[in-house]
């Protein structure tokens, strides 16, 4: 019987360790016995000695440590089984998203949306969208769900999924945190063929950037979510940031055409005297106002103001100035003639200039407005007919319009593409000299495409008219035409 020297621990004869602390347990006899030897054994050497040292029993602590690693590896086993089983497997990511979007989770939705896509980037106005077109076309949710429960059954199964959602599809995407397999909803967005009245147009969707617009073609914009989208255009010139917002319906597997039409945008400019000029905000434009086809486009909350300069022998004279805003579409910027009657007085080059317009002034404008009208009804019947010709006398040959109308019915033909004229009106008609007019007019059309589609378009057009030099009136041909709409 006796104690342990290291713990303090009872011990019997038996015990070679201390059982509770494991340190050896020395005895009188062997130590006596020991020493004896050690006066007739040579040193041990440290190979020896280390492994002696090496089959030394474990003691409490190092058993706790081996307990431990051991008890840590198991719980980290179970905890990646119930990780990948419970929240990464392919059932659980279908299952969730499914949850969040119909429990309009806009953050998670988001989450997934984002982590599956490789170029779309989803906002909160988005992905709101994309929960509201779901919400409210439930034949397109089933569509999803069923098609994400397919995927996870053919991933989790190792073999290739047959019956993918035309909406969307869960797919692996390489390893999470690089121990779990990572899966993904990947949504098949939609894109936007963009086109617009004006160059430089910056195209928004949901708030978010998606590209600029020039006017002479149009562009794919996008990726998108599905949904009911605000897309804006905006327009920075030298009369300020201008803004145009629509509402468009992005369906799965179609693209979305946006038009951004600025004539609502613009007003048309007139003056009793076209050598007038015009002055915007204060800024001499350096134009007169006889050259000017329509001003814009412009903010029309009233910011922008707009009035007429001339000069009557010697004596500048001003226009009342006009602020534009919504709803107008004309501005006649016209000399008050009392103030002007007798700065106006005209000189003898002057008597001249207004009797060579006075041999003139039999020509009515009902005439130019009959043959602009006559000259629209030939070019539908050239399109649809094939035959050019039928057009080509109204049109000067020397002007551009002639080359631009022949190409275009060329086109038009090539693709098979016809119009039908529904409405045809002239506005305005503005004598610009004394064989030159100005016609305003406005268009309605059906037009029938190759592939059968008929699509409504409506202009705005602003044509430049001159009467023959043959001295014969009524004669007229179209030099150049500008269409606003």
């Amino acid at each position: 019987m006796g104690y342990c020297k290291e713990c303090g621990h009872q011990l019997t004869d038996e015990h070679q360790f201390c059982p509770e602390c494991g340190h050896p347990v020395e005895r009188k006899a062997a130590s006596s016995e020991r020493a004896q030897s050690q006066r007739y054994v040579e040193p041990a050497s440290p190979s020896v000695e280390e492994g002696r040292e090496s089959v030394k029993p474990p003691n409490k602590k190092t058993k706790v440590i081996a307990i431990s690693v051991i008890a840590a590896a198991a719980i980290l086993g179970g905890a990646y089984y119930g990780i990948d089983k419970t929240m990464m497997a392919p059932k659980a990511v279908s299952e969730k998203f499914i949850a969040s979007v119909k429990g309009n989770d806009v953050d998670k939705v988001k989450q997934y949306v984002n982590d599956g896509q490789i170029q779309l980037e989803a906002n909160d106005e988005q992905t709101k969208a994309f929960i509201t077109y779901l919400h409210e076309n439930p034949d397109v949710m089933k569509s999803i769900s069923e098609g994400l429960a397919a995927d996870s059954r053919a991933l989790e199964a190792g073999i290739p999924s047959e019956d993918h959602s035309s909406y969307a599809k869960l797919e692996q995407d390489g390893k999470k945190w690089g121990i779990f397999d990572h899966y993904t909803v990947q949504v098949n967005p939609v894109y936007a063929k963009a086109q617009s009245t004006e160059d430089a147009t910056e195209v928004y969707i949901d708030g978010q950037k998606a590209g600029t617009v020039s006017s002479d073609s149009s562009k794919k914009i996008g990726p998108f979510l599905p949904g009911t989208h605000t897309v804006k255009g905006e327009v920075q010139n030298d009369y300020g940031k201008v803004e145009s917002g629509q509402e468009i319906e992005a369906t799965n597997g179609e693209d979305v055409n946006v038009e951004f039409d600025w004539s609502d945008h613009a007003v048309y400019i007139s003056s009793d005297y076209e050598d007038a000029t015009l002055f915007v905000n204060g800024k001499d434009t350096k134009t007169e106002i006889g050259n000017i086809d329509y001003l814009g486009p412009l903010p029309m909350d009233g910011s922008v103001k707009v009035y007429a300069k001339r000069k009557f022998n010697s004596v500048e004279k001003k226009t009342e100035e006009v602020s534009i805003k919504k709803g107008i579409e004309d501005i006649a910027l016209n000399f008050d003639e009392e103030n002007t009657a007798e700065a106006s007085a005209p000189s003898k080059e002057e008597e001249t200039t207004d009797k060579g317009s006075e041999v003139n002034s039999g020509v009515s404008t009902s005439e130019v407005s009959s043959f602009i009208e006559q000259y629209m009804y030939a070019t539908i019947s050239s399109i649809n007919s094939g035959d050019f010709s039928i057009a080509e006398p109204y049109i000067d040959s020397n002007g551009p319009k002639y080359k631009e109308q022949k190409d275009y019915t060329a086109y038009l033909i090539k693709k098979g593409i016809t119009e039908d004229l529904l409405s045809f009106n002239v506005n305005r008609v503005t004598k610009i000299d004394d064989s030159m007019y100005k016609v305003y007019t406005s268009e309605e059309y059906d037009i029938s495409y190759g592939d059968g589609s008929v699509k409504y378009k409506k202009f705005n057009s602003i044509h430049k008219v001159k009467e023959l030099s043959d001295g014969s009136l009524g004669v007229y041909q179209l030099i150049s035409s500008t269409e606003v709409k």
